[in-house]
């Protein structure tokens, strides 16, 4: 039976799977992408990730690839925006790629994009005839998708770029070149930043949550994460109207700490929360893999 392999590209981890064409993973691999190592160490490690994977496995008929940032999905290549890769932008991933593994055909794609592949195909989304898909972790992904047409690749290859709508404007740098994109408010090195700029200390995203019952520093920031997540999925509905939105990426983890306040928030600012549902992803972080799978799959 043909197997693929899933890549899921972040900016602190490589995901990586085999998978079958039921979007199973049979084998997962997780290693460093690298803080500040630049464009060729990374595919340097993506490589060695495919590499171990394809070790055991002999039926793969393709490799996908989940990566952050503007993605001309024709080339495989990165466009002006790398997300939170430092030097990512201008990467043709596929040529890269291809110079390990010539023997195998090589697809790429956004990651959120891919995550929410997934989640329409297996997951959270299987039964909606549209869903807006956010990633919440090193940065904030969006995707936008509905059964009659797949995904919003929009133009220029930029549709579904939710993490770049401007929440705050005039506020915080982002690293696409705008002030006060939602990523630098909703995502996990907003939180870690806040948390630092507030008490000196660094933590990881994961201990600021844990600690929000307890810290008054970590609660003020949790709060304001819920509040302003809300805020941004209320503007979501009022512009897209969804059948829903479905939220994954690694800070859904730790929603125990978050998640109700997200909903009460958003029940307070929204006009009308009839008609869209808010779940989190059923397939998680696995779902940036699996897609990637599927987008072998449906190539092949």
């Amino acid at each position: 039976m043909i197997k693929a392999i899933g890549i899921d590209l972040g900016g602190t981890n490589i995901h990586g799977g085999i998978i079958s064409v039921q979007g199973i993973v049979t084998k997962s691999i997780v290693r460093e992408t690298g803080r500040g190592v630049g464009a060729a160490e990374v595919i340097r490690r993506i490589a060695l990730v495919i590499d171990e994977l394809l070790g055991y496995e002999d039926d793969v008929v393709g490799i996908g690839i989940g990566s952050p940032g503007f993605i001309d999905i024709d080339k495989g290549k990165v466009l002006s925006v790398g997300g939170n890769i430092e030097g990512w932008a201008g990467t043709n991933i596929r040529d890269e790629l291809l110079n390990y593994f010539p023997n195998y055909k090589i697809v790429v794609g956004n990651d959120a994009n891919i995550a929410a592949i997934c989640e329409g195909w297996l997951g959270a989304g299987k039964d909606l005839n549209s869903f807006i898909m956010l990633t919440i972790g090193t940065g904030l992904g969006g995707a936008i998708y509905t059964k009659n047409h797949g995904i919003w690749k929009g133009h220029n290859f930029q549709g579904g770029e939710l993490g770049h709508a401007i929440l705050y404007p005039n506020g915080r740098k982002c690293s696409c070149g705008q002030y006060g994109c939602a990523e630098q408010y909703v995502s996990g090195p907003a939180i870690e930043k806040l948390y630092y700029e507030q008490t000196g200390v660094k933590k990881s995203g994961k201990e600021i949550f844990r600690l929000c019952n307890i810290d008054d520093n970590a609660q003020l920031i949790v709060n304001n994460f819920a509040e302003n997540l809300a805020i941004y999925i209320s503007s979501l509905k009022n512009i897209f109207d969804p059948e829903g939105i479905i939220i994954g990426g690694g800070v859904i983890d730790s929603r125990e700490y978050w998640w109700d306040k997200m909903i009460n928030n958003y029940l307070k600012y929204v006009n009308d929360s009839q008609g869209m549902k808010i779940v989190p992803a059923l397939y998680l972080n696995d779902a940036g893999m699996i897609g990637a799978g599927k987008l072998v799959f449906d190539f092949h």
